[in-house]
């Protein structure tokens, strides 16, 4: 009379079937057809078989990409990209890396995986990629269950922000995957984000089209190591490594680009293969667009390096600054070690340059008590409310920085820049400091009161000032007008620059070396160049013109000509 009930239950998916379900939407929504066909390609050339099943192994993967044979970084990757393979029942992992498993694995790693998951949650599908399983016990030692009120009190592992698919839910896999994944908590163990740390600082120029054995020299770099080393002193860690929510939170605030460049390019060769070989392009491939491959050195992602900006520090500023304004765009406009530590030299150099630029300085922290010398800057500043900040070296050396959008321009009265302004810190720690609402001191500059990020103009002239001591912000960086010491504080958000947390400091330095690079190309070299030619020219006729007796009429002539007027300075006329 009517259908039985079974004919009726609608099928429910295993884990197996869901998973390859995921994958062939990645294959169908992630890559093009061209792509596919070279990935395959790729995969079939290499692939081991056994009882029917192609696959790849460790060996296969880290020739494959290419991986250096340097500090576990291969076993790294390839956990990794097991684990990824497994997406999204990573207890089933590590995943044996057939065809389905590098699909999955390409897709998230690329970024790609968001055509497909609406709420791709990229931090945490790589944190658990990386992370070292443990399985949560099920009854404590009172015997009660262990898992009674986690959700109550949060998650450190989770931070109630749990994945949500929506395809999966689609597929009724959605209970599967929470039961299993509130079944075992997950950390990076520190060496291994130490590992991987200086693996991704030696590659974050990485193009689709190169070979990552053109950067074997990099991944042997001590200056990459002790970058990676200021970096890992970011994220706070427990006995057993690194949880998620310190992975999330650090990366998320002080070095956001660190897994979107260099990375994705080296997953991205998947989809290139020799017998099909492609103009590596974003867009979509055509038959009609295949062409060689050439493999040439990169150019270095700096021309000149300085004392300062070197490789590893530019590598680390590309984490929150984007690198399409830093590699092979950064000239250097004014070093003090090479033209001198004077407020003319660094107006000469840096105010005609019409793009942004970054400051950086180094120094040497203040001897506590401070010696004779010292007291020049400490008896300048008001009593000390906050210590230094760590030493882990113990060195005493510090760097500073500031990434300026605006062109500088001399500030009197009142001070330059916008919101895009940043402050950080470099060495031996990370730290940045971005604008916030409080106020609109973000840059002055002038021969009298030096530089100063977040503080109001000194006006060390104005006999009608109160204070002998030096305005600092609530977070500032300033540099006396000798460009002979600096105070970095850190103590509030109420200022032009917001903390967001973290710890109060103030830092009181002799400077060591200063440096100003602009960030552009030769068009904006030229128009630099242009400015001072120009003001060459116009120095030479002052000097050619013979004042007569008649200064009134001299000085009319001389407006008539642009020389001076119009908020110019042609000199004394007496």
């Amino acid at each position: 009379m009517g259908q039985s009930e079974s004919s009726v239950t609608q099928h429910t998916l295993s884990a197996e079937e869901l998973s390859k379900q995921l994958a062939e939407q990645f294959a169908a929504k992630c890559f093009s057809h061209i792509e596919m066909v070279s990935f395959k390609d790729n995969f079939r050339a290499l692939a081991d078989t056994q009882d029917g099943v192609r696959y790849w192994k460790e060996e296969t993967l880290t020739q494959f990409l290419e991986l250096p044979d340097v500090a576990g970084i291969r076993s790294i990757i390839f956990q990794m990209t097991s684990n990824l393979g497994a997406f999204p029942f990573e207890s089933k992992g590590p995943a044996i890396l057939n065809l389905e498993a590098l699909v999955k694995a390409v897709a998230l790693v690329t970024g790609r995986s968001a055509k497909v998951l609406k709420q791709d949650d990229h931090l945490r599908i790589l944190f658990r990629s990386l992370a070292v399983r443990e399985k949560k016990p099920t009854i404590d030692s009172n015997g009660n269950n262990a898992l009674d009120g986690v959700a109550e009190q949060g998650s450190e592992d989770e931070d109630e922000e749990d994945l949500v698919l929506d395809e999966l839910k689609a597929l009724d896999g959605a209970d599967d995957l929470a039961k299993e994944r509130s079944s075992y908590s997950l950390h990076i163990p520190i060496d291994h984000l130490r590992h991987l740390l200086q693996f991704l600082l030696a590659i974050p120029s990485l193009q689709q089209t190169e070979s990552l054995s053109l950067y074997a020299d990099k991944f042997s770099d001590p200056s990459i190591a002790t970058t990676a080393e200021c970096l890992l002193r970011c994220f706070p860690t427990v006995e057993s490594g690194i949880k998620y929510r310190s992975f999330k939170t650090t990366i998320r605030k002080l070095m956001p680009h660190l897994f979107s460049q260099g990375l994705p390019q080296l997953f991205l060769h998947f989809l290139y293969s020799e017998n099909f070989t492609a103009v590596r392009s974003p867009t979509a491939l055509s038959p009609s667009s295949l062409s060689p491959i050439p493999i040439e050195e990169p150019q270095p992602i700096i021309l000149k390096p300085s004392e300062l900006m070197t490789p590893a520090l530019l590598s680390q500023l590309s984490l929150f600054i984007s690198s399409d304004r830093l590699f092979r765009r950064v000239r250097p406009l004014y070093l003090g070690s090479s033209d001198g530590f004077s407020m003319g030299a660094f107006e000469t150099k840096v105010v005609n340059w019409r793009a942004p630029t970054i400051l950086l300085v180094s120094g040497q922290r203040i001897s506590e008590p401070p010696s004779n010398r010292e007291r020049s800057l400490t008896e300048r500043l008001p009593l000390r409310r906050h210590p230094a900040g760590s030493d882990p070296e113990g060195d005493g050396k510090v760097v500073f920085g500031a990434f300026i959008q605006s062109p500088w321009k001399i500030s009197h009265k009142e001070c330059f820049g916008d919101s895009q302004t940043i402050l950080f810190q470099l060495s031996p720690v990370m730290r940045i400091w971005k604008a916030g609402g409080g106020s609109r001191e973000f840059v002055y500059f002038n021969r009298d009161d030096g530089v100063g990020f977040g503080a109001p103009v000194q006006d060390w002239k104005n006999t009608r000032r109160q204070s002998p001591y030096f305005h600092t912000g609530a977070v500032s960086l300033v540099l006396d007008n000798g460009l002979e010491w600096g105070v970095m504080t850190a103590t509030g958000d109420e200022g032009a620059f917001r903390m967001d947390g973290g710890e109060k400091i103030q830092e009181r330095f002799e400077v060591l070396e200063l440096e100003v690079w602009g960030c552009g190309g030769e068009k904006e070299a030229e128009e630099q160049l242009k400015v001072w030619q120009w003001e060459e020219r116009e120095a030479l006729l002052r000097r050619q013109i013979n004042l007569g007796k008649d200064i009134e009429a001299d000085r009319a002539l001389l407006e008539m000509a642009g020389l001076v007027g119009q908020n110019q300075s042609g000199g004394s006329m007496n």
